[in-house]
């Protein structure tokens, strides 16, 4: 996948911008506050329908104006061309529109233009909280599957009902026992197959993870990566998961809970609760490892997530890296620029035009582009 243009409305401090992009790498460069990532911002409202940046889709909207607009044009590796508008209104619902129709859900155009993000506010996959490895994981399967983001949909929207009853019974109101069983048996069922899904994907991803850390690393370490379900015995999983033995494994922990979630007033089990866990040398990822490996790990994962996604969806992901540089050492740099040379159309941004010079201009053989970025103004400078 390769974008061809972006233009954007009212997004953060431009009021209204257009860019044409090379195929290859093109460096957004500017100093801080000017408008580099709200440009990346707008890529990611497109593709996965929010910001990579954790805001409301209002903290978008330039000050003063009541709406903002993101609008890109892009073709597949195969050359068919796609096209998508995204649209927040602080007074109406968010408005989607591609080459698929009018109308659409936030469902409906994420996975079509597969995005990898990389960010230094991402070293929260690793040493995060649980939420923050839930999002990593969430974020590439609901990419690569929509009937897992389905999945994912519905048990938020169960959950938020379960728990509203729940803790209606807390405050000691009167509430439909029997409608509350018909939300707990739905909340099972869809949260089996959510477990299912994540072990495949744990098993599936780790490959390429080990792969990419090995090659990025040096071999200097080994890591690992496994899947914590909450609540349930790992033993359910192996040799491979059976999602009619998961469900009755939840019957019987949701029976046994009762009577505490009445107390509580909340959902003490499930998929809002299961934890990925990182090993380094096996030690916690989070625990043991040095700022080094977290950067490291970091870029193994982002790195590994890309070629995840290019497999799984026979589509090259396009990749965005946001003022990473500053953050990495000539090693992990390095690296970075081996994916780079994967064929993935890249948008970077970065404080430092020698970013490009040295990074870019001087050892990527593709197509690439420098752009200035001054105040949510974009001036093109080379090629």
């Amino acid at each position: 996948m390769h974008l061809t243009s972006l233009t954007v409305e009212n997004i953060r401090n431009h009021v209204l911008s257009h860019i044409e992009f090379a195929r290859g790498v093109n460096v957004l460069c500017g100093l801080n506050g000017q408008g580099k990532t709200s440009l990346l911002e707008a890529v990611a409202l497109c593709a996965l329908s929010q910001s990579f940046v954790r805001c409301s889709d209002a903290a978008l909207i330039r000050r003063g104006a009541e709406w903002a607009q993101a609008a890109v044009a892009a073709s597949t590796d195969l050359e068919t061309p796609y096209k998508v508008s995204v649209k927040v209104s602080l007074r109406e619902r968010k408005h989607i529109t591609s080459s698929l129709g009018k109308r659409l859900t936030p469902q409906d155009i994420i996975g079509e233009m597969p995005l990898v993000v990389l960010s230094p506010d991402y070293r929260v996959i690793t040493a995060g909280t649980p939420e923050d490895r839930r999002r990593f994981i969430n974020s590439i399967l609901s990419q690569a599957s929509k009937l897992y983001m389905e999945h994912v949909l519905t048990m938020k929207r169960i959950l938020k009902q379960r728990n509203s009853m729940l803790n209606s019974m807390k405050l000691g109101m009167p509430i439909d026992t029997v409608l509350l069983d018909t939300w707990t048996e739905q909340f099972i069922a869809v949260s089996a197959e959510i477990a299912v899904r994540r072990w495949e994907f744990v098993r599936e991803f780790t490959e390429y993870m080990q792969h990419v850390y090995a090659r990025v690393s040096q071999n200097a370490e080994s890591v690992a990566l496994q899947y914590d379900p909450h609540s349930l015995p790992k033993e359910l999983f192996y040799p491979a998961p059976n999602i009619a033995d998961i469900r009755a494994e939840y019957s019987r922990i949701f029976e046994r809970i009762r009577r505490e979630e009445y107390r509580r007033g909340t959902t003490l089990v499930g998929p809002h609760k299961d934890e990925l866990v990182f090993s380094v040398d096996g030690g916690l990822a989070r625990e043991c490892a040095s700022q080094g490996q977290h950067k490291t790990l970091l870029i193994a994962l982002k790195t590994a997530e890309f070629e995840y996604l290019r497999d799984l969806r026979r589509e090259t992901p396009i990749v965005l890296l946001d003022d990473i540089f500053s953050e990495l050492d000539t090693k992990r740099a390095a690296n970075v620029i081996a994916l780079l040379e994967s064929g993935a159309q890249t948008l970077l941004t970065t404080t430092d035009e020698r970013v490009y010079r040295e990074y870019v201009a001087y050892r990527h053989s593709g197509e690439h582009a420098l752009f200035a970025v001054s105040n949510g103004v974009i001036s093109y400078i080379a090629s």
